[in-house]
């Protein structure tokens, strides 16, 4: 049981220090100096950009605007020792988390390392034998090998056994990593520690992804090359080629799209449309993506759950080797399989969604999960509990906890809601667990399989006592609009403000709209026809219409129930072009509904 209709608040957002009158002059004003669209020209605004030289840069923003990379702490150090390695002709293992962020970090220094002249060669951890991280045993088994570098990338800024064991084996380790520092034991003893989240930072560059962090090491031991002469005349490496395993990540691992990152993603996007690595066109073939139809929202939904399908389901070495591959024969198996696995991932991910949501509803029923959820089960899959988990707060409006049982003990993944510190709420019921990790909005934990009860009741209590950030739960949008206004020139205008995720949320506008027919997909998803009724008198022309699509909204009784009632509703979504053999049309992802006399 999902909120009640209307549970959800709808907000609007506002310009500062502007009235609607206001407003709407300086669109007009913006729309003769710029040619963009009403539409496109209030979010803009709403975004902060009010002027068209504010607007210009933003849409078209200039690579050279990138901040220096010897801007990060202990860059120079890190170069420094990559070059010895280099001089030395050691060999140098890159160990990447298994998820798409460390698998494309990885990827993209196996390509810069292959250029620049190293001897290399990569290892990711097992999420089911090894779990996140870096580990002793990595450690051990890297010095064995005869390896004299070890390089993290999305991983290491916690791992002080397997650091201080490297210590203890005097083997080098140059830390790239992007997470939070322990807020009790600060640095890891790494030979150098490259993280903008250090305290002692100040490069203004928080928001980068752990391959986005590995693209400025690659910055700057280029920098550092072409002083000492490593590329001949003419043929210095091009970095620009990587970014297409840059915005991958970027879009994948949520971090804010803003500052240096907006300008990543936005040449990034350009570099994957006509990317020359066989892995990457191999990919996309598979998923059944052409250079024309690659949009912003393809990155999210498409291309990232197939890379993570690797680690989640198998191993993440399979995608590391197709995002490596100069083989085209190799990426197009590679490719298939991966598209077999994520097919894998998503019909367990389906099935033990069905599962939690009769166990919470059941739950719910008998006066449990008043404010946190916490379920577990021996036959869930480990690798997919934290996109259930995910499900759970979207449906249910409160964090959660979904836990997979081994025979020795459970792992699972939090989820945030409402902006409450899941991680907070672990720290406060650390005595049931084994050990947790993570951030603010989602974390991992283990825990013995006999404390599941306990620790429930203490997820729950934790949680009532945590602060909800003000707005985080509510659905803001930038205003209403009519479905003649939702055309094929200002969407891919829209198109153009992305890649959208934190620091630049997807624009979501209310139309006012009859659903003329539905049908169901999959048993979960809603496919509408949206359309005006005939009906002029709000604000719109007669027989206006545009597709819809709701994700899981055939999974709400409640729903189901109204769509029966054949009645105009306000509906709350984000245009998006779909493009489909050679065709593309307008549509709205439904993000929520409501009567219309609620908005009176």
């Amino acid at each position: 049981m999902s909120l009640d209709e209307g549970q959800r608040i709808w907000k609007v957002r506002s310009p500062t220090q502007r009235d609607s009158q206001e407003m709407e002059e300086l669109i007009f004003s913006l729309q003769k100096e710029t040619g963009l669209s009403a539409l496109t020209l209030r979010v803009c605004i709403l975004r902060g950009f009010d002027s068209a030289e504010s607007i210009q840069e933003y849409l078209a923003p200039r690579f050279e605007k990138l901040k220096t990379p010897f801007s990060i702490r202990d860059m120079d150090r890190a170069v420094e020792r990559l070059a010895q390695a280099r001089r030395d002709a050691v060999r140098v293992r890159v160990f990447g988390d298994y998820d798409v962020d460390g698998t494309t970090g990885a990827a993209l220094f196996s390509w810069i390392f292959r250029d620049f002249g190293f001897q290399w060669d990569v290892r990711q951890p097992d999420r089911f034998k090894d779990g996140y991280g870096l580990n002793v045993k990595a450690v051990e088994s890297a010095v064995e090998d005869g390896i004299g570098l070890l390089v993290t990338v999305d991983c290491g800024i916690t791992s002080f056994d397997a650091l201080k064991r490297a210590q203890e084996l005097s083997l080098d380790v140059i830390v790239v990593d992007h997470h939070q520092l322990d807020p009790v034991r600060g640095l890891p003893p790494a030979y150098a520690v490259v993280n903008p989240q250090r305290k002692d930072c100040e490069s203004g560059l928080r928001q980068l992804c752990g391959c986005g962090l590995a693209f400025y090491v690659a910055m700057a031991l280029r920098a550092h090359g072409r002083k000492e002469g490593w590329f001949a005349q003419g043929a210095e490496p091009n970095l620009k080629q990587h970014l297409d395993l840059v915005v991958m990540a970027t879009a994948a691992d949520m971090v804010p799209l803003t500052g240096d990152n907006h300008i990543l993603v936005r040449y990034g996007l350009d570099v994957l449309k006509h990317s020359k690595k066989p892995g990457v066109k191999a990919l996309m073939d598979a998923a059944g993506l052409s250079a024309r139809e690659l949009s912003p929202s393809h990155l999210g939904f498409v291309l990232g759950p197939r890379i993570n399908a690797s680690g989640r389901m198998h191993s993440a070495s399979l995608a590391l080797d197709l995002l490596t591959t100069e083989d085209a024969a190799q990426a197009a198996s590679l490719a298939q399989e991966l598209e077999r696995l994520n097919a894998e991932r998503a019909e367990v991910q389906n099935q033990i969604w069905d599962q939690v949501r009769t166990r919470v509803e059941q739950g719910i029923q008998e006066g449990k999960f008043r404010y946190g959820i916490a379920v577990a089960a021996s036959e869930w899959h480990e690798g997919v509990v934290g996109i259930v988990a995910s499900r759970v707060t979207e449906t249910f409006k409160k964090p959660a906890v979904v836990i997979a049982l081994r025979e020795d003990l459970g792992k699972g993944s939090a989820r945030s809601y409402g902006g409450k510190d899941v991680l907070g709420a672990l720290r406060e019921c650390a005595s049931h667990l084994i050990g947790f990790g993570g951030h603010k909005h989602a974390a991992g934990l283990s825990i013995g399989l006999g404390g599941i009860d306990a620790f429930a009741e203490a997820f729950d209590q934790a949680i009532e006592k945590l602060p909800e950030e003000v707005g985080a739960a509510s659905l803001w949008v930038e205003g209403a609009c009519s479905l003649s206004e939702l055309d094929v020139r200002s969407l891919q205008e829209l198109e153009r403000l992305g890649p959208f995720g934190p620091g630049n949320p997807e624009p979501v506008f209310t139309v006012r709209a009859l659903a003329r027919n539905h049908r169901i997909l999959k048993g979960r998803h809603l496919k509408l026809n949206l359309g005006s009724g005939g009906q002029t008198q709000l604000g719109y022309p007669s027989g206006s219409q545009i597709e819809a699509i709701w994700f899981h909204g055939a999974e709400k009784p409640e729903v189901m129930d109204q769509l029966q009632r054949f009645e105009e509703r306000e509906w709350a979504g984000v245009p998006e072009l779909n493009r489909f053999r050679g065709q593309v049309t307008p549509t709205l992802r439904v993000r929520d509904w409501r009567k219309l006399e609620m908005t009176e």
